[in-house]
């Protein structure tokens, strides 16, 4: 999912369950601030080691092209923060592949459902948790992980017509077929899929995964769903999930806002906000002016040191959970 979703729907899930509109800014930039969170200096440890002398355990959630090419920490990115492994099959690459409603997608539910509001950190968990419990159904069907796994086949998509080796062949053009590539590597998660999961308006399909067609927009309104009562329940207000005004607003969103540019799709997202398109109760200032703002998070030294709390927690949580599956692939440091 991109900014259109982890800022735009979060914000307008948390203003509907109730949260004001700091509270709901503070959610929504936690969420995409996952996505963002990356080493800019891949070359330097100096800004880590910077904030742990104020006290500040940085781990990165997200990666530049360069890290994903050279390997840098990718476990520790790709499989807590964006493939939350489903734990299903026989083999350790089965394990990891990310699946929507696991067992471990369900734990993560439940945990974010003991979140209260005496908590701190309470925004900036749900922000961080509620990105990686909705990417498990952009995400399904791949692992986060270099593996043959993420193999796909025959890739169609309904809004260009291309297939996926067109898409490729416009960057590739010195292999004897772009299948042959594909198959020279082993993918690191959805990368052989483009950017199709990601996608609210699409409809797509392989031969291996989704034969008869996925509905992006169908799955990210049931991701809304979920995530809604998760924070209604957080919020202390009755648990009703969407209703069908809701969901009609939303699934107008993601099926009509078309656009290749997830930052086109975010901007139309913010107009529709500006405007109240949403109906919130209580509209205000907040609501009025509300943007998508990584310094919201990196100027304020408590909000700083409050998201990476939870960025930690979250990681040290997958972690427990996998080695009690017995596979130990992510790193105990934040800094490597």
């Amino acid at each position: 999912m991109d900014i259109d979703y982890h800022f735009g729907t979060m914000y307008v899930l948390s203003r509907w369950a109730d949260f004001g509109s700091a509270n709901s800014k503070i959610i929504a930039t936690s969420a995409q601030f996952v996505d963002d969170n990356m080493d800019d200096n891949s070359f330097s440890d100096k800004a880590e080691k910077e904030a742990i002398a104020q006290g500040i355990d940085i781990r990165y959630s997200s990666q530049n092209i360069w890290n994903n090419i050279t390997g840098k920490g990718n476990c520790e990115v790709w499989i807590p923060f964006h493939f939350l492994p489903g734990l299903q099959g026989e083999t350790v690459e089965e394990k990891l592949v990310c699946r929507k409603h696991s067992e471990l997608s369900k734990a993560l539910g439940d945990r974010l459902l003991e979140t209260t509001l005496d908590n701190g950190n309470f925004p900036f968990r749900l922000g961080v948790g509620l990105h990686v419990f909705a990417d498990t159904w952009a995400h399904q069907g791949f692992a986060g992980i270099n593996a043959a796994i993420n193999r796909v086949q025959n890739l169609i998509f309904n809004t260009s017509g291309e297939t996926i080796e067109k898409f490729l062949k416009d960057f590739i053009d010195n292999h004897q077929s772009v299948s042959d590539f594909i198959n020279d590597f082993n993918p690191l998660g959805h990368v052989a899929a483009a950017h199709c999961p990601d996608r609210p308006y699409l409809w797509w399909k392989t031969r291996d995964l989704f034969a008869d067609g996925r509905k992006n927009w169908e799955e990210f309104l049931e991701a809304s769903d979920e995530i809604f009562r998760i924070l209604q329940q957080v919020s202390c207000v009755e648990v009703t999930g969407l209703t069908d005004e809701q969901k009609a607003m939303l699934t107008d969103c993601f099926k009509d806002i078309k656009d290749e540019d997830f930052n086109k799709r975010y901007e139309e997202w913010i107009r529709r906000i500006h405007e109240n398109y949403f109906r919130i109760q209580g509209f205000d200032d907040g609501d009025r002016e509300v943007t998508y703002d990584p310094e919201t998070i990196l100027a304020d030294p408590d909000f700083r040191k409050a998201f990476y709390e939870e960025i930690n927690d979250h990681f040290y949580w997958v972690r427990d959970k996998l080695l009690d599956e017995d596979i130990d692939v992510l790193k105990l440091k934040a800094v490597y």
